[in-house]
């Protein structure tokens, strides 16, 4: 794949999580005090993966440091 930013050739590989975290995204990081579903725009991207690591398929561009993920 090529990098809609720069052009140049993405290698293909993973994003992951600590051993049983989730991937988020949101407007803001929310504290960890606080529900992270209740941060505006919240999108949960991956599920909790107890006992292992949580990955999804991704895109790495080397020369200008862009991933692309589908969730």
């Amino acid at each position: 794949m090529m990098c809609p930013k720069c052009g140049k050739e993405m290698r293909n590989g993973y994003l992951f999580s600590s051993k049983d975290g989730a991937f988020s995204f949101a407007n803001e990081v929310p504290s960890a005090l606080e529900n992270a579903k209740n941060t505006e725009e919240f999108v949960k991207l991956t599920g909790l993966k107890v006992g292992g690591r949580t990955s999804v398929e991704a895109c790495c561009c080397d020369a200008c440091r862009t991933i692309m993920i589908q969730y």
